[in-house]
């Protein structure tokens, strides 16, 4: 996703507090609020209303809409450890209480300014709302590690209880977490895990989808697409990414084992998502015979969704990862996205408030969580909307479908 979406995903964020700068009390070098948008987290709202502990519901805190586990759960944590199923993590009533009297604060980054991390904010929003736990900084990394190094001394400067995110760059990220866990800060990760970096010491856990399940998915549905013959590409992530790696490697692996007749020509890997569109260019100047394309996820897809188009390729199937309002529109259009493998990042936003939680009251925490996943066609593009974002799909998606 490109940087102009997060300073306006950021700039809306400001244009909001603006609203209420007679009510702050921040300093005036708070490095939250001084920095420009685009190189440092911003001040969130305050969210920390529920503080009584009157209110607190019987069955203490637990996922909405609780999804149950699969007879077989095939996400496995970066050493290889199953990984625990999602709804595992709840605080009872009384541990609730406990976390909502010590008046927690904390700081979230965005992997980028997508829809699907948007739903990611909320979800952890809704918990620390939930815990009276106040977000103290905002930020948006943009998947460039020397970006989140900035934002996460910014978030260091705020003295925060916790901070979530995503790590970019496994194996050499260490030395931008290192000061914050030694600190004392409670480290909580979406999918990936810095290289070196051990659950329950330097950070207390991470949460991520069925990860190789998507894979699977992405597979089964390219080939149903092109009826199981025939070229593909696939446009996937380079760097050391567990997640997007492992999802990657699960789909050209299902292609390989499961669909003989299928053919991947050549997959072009991208390190910024930027660049997914000139490789797709050149890759089907080099393989104008190709019936179908992967993408690894959303973000990148929709600049190979242009470059497509751009080339009158009708005819080119494309299937990708996570949910995005440009490819949903397409899909329901009828146009050459055919499946996105869906996840349900609302939930996984929610579950790093609640992992960090744990760590904040002493309570065991398990160090890798997965939660579901799902396709997504035009058939079922509506009821995804709901599942993976907690939301309504947009109004011009429900007219393309009904048109």
């Amino acid at each position: 996703m490109k940087t102009t979406k997060c300073i306006a995903l950021l700039l809306a964020i400001v244009m909001t507090l603006a609203l209420f700068a007679g009510c702050s009390n921040s300093p005036a070098n708070d490095p939250a609020t001084d920095a420009p948008a685009t190189d440092a987290p911003s001040t969130a709202p305050d969210n920390s209303d529920n503080t009584d502990g009157n209110d607190i519901p019987a069955e203490g805190l637990t996922f909405p809409n609780p999804v149950e586990a699969p007879e077989t759960i095939t996400t496995v944590g970066p050493d290889g450890s199953p990984a625990a199923w999602y709804t595992e993590l709840e605080l009872t009533p009384e541990e609730l209480a406990q976390v909502r009297s010590m008046n927690l604060t904390a700081c979230f980054e965005l992997i980028n300014a997508s829809e699907w991390d948007n739903a990611n904010l909320i979800g952890f929003q809704d918990a620390c709302e939930a815990m009276n736990i106040k977000i103290v900084g905002q930020g948006c990394c943009d998947l460039d590690p020397i970006q989140q190094k900035t934002n996460m001394e910014s978030f260091a400067a705020l003295n925060p209880d916790i901070v979530t995110c995503q790590p970019q760059d496994l194996d050499v990220c260490a030395p931008t977490f290192d000061p914050l866990w030694q600190a004392g800060v409670k480290l909580t990760f979406m999918s990936n895990v810095p290289t070196g970096y051990t659950a329950g010491k330097e950070y207390v856990g991470a949460i991520t989808d069925s990860i190789v399940d998507m894979g699977i998915d992405s597979a089964e549905m390219m080939a149903d697409a092109i009826g199981g013959e025939g070229e593909i590409l696939a446009i996937t992530v380079a760097d050391v990414n567990y997640v997007c790696n492992t999802r990657d490697d699960a789909f050209l692996k299902t292609i390989a084992e499961q669909y003989p007749n299928i053919t991947v020509a050549e997959v072009g890997g991208f390190s910024s998502p930027n660049e997914a569109a000139q490789i797709t260019s050149a890759l089907l100047t080099k393989y104008p015979n190709v019936k179908g394309i992967f993408v690894s996820y959303s973000t990148p897809c929709i600049d190979v969704l242009q470059t497509v188009k751009a080339l009158g390729r009708t005819d080119i199937k494309i299937v990708t990862m996570d949910l995005d309002t440009t490819c949903a529109l397409d899909m329901a259009q009828g146009g050459n996205i055919v499946g996105i493998a869906c996840d349900m990042p609302y939930a996984m936003g929610y579950g790093r408030a609640l992992m960090a939680a744990y760590a904040c009251i002493g309570k065991e925490c398990p160090g890798y969580v997965t939660s579901p996943s799902f396709k997504v066609t035009r058939e079922n593009l509506l009821e995804g909307y709901r599942t993976s974002l907690g939301i309504e799909a947009p109004a011009d998606v429900q007219a393309a479908l009904n048109g």
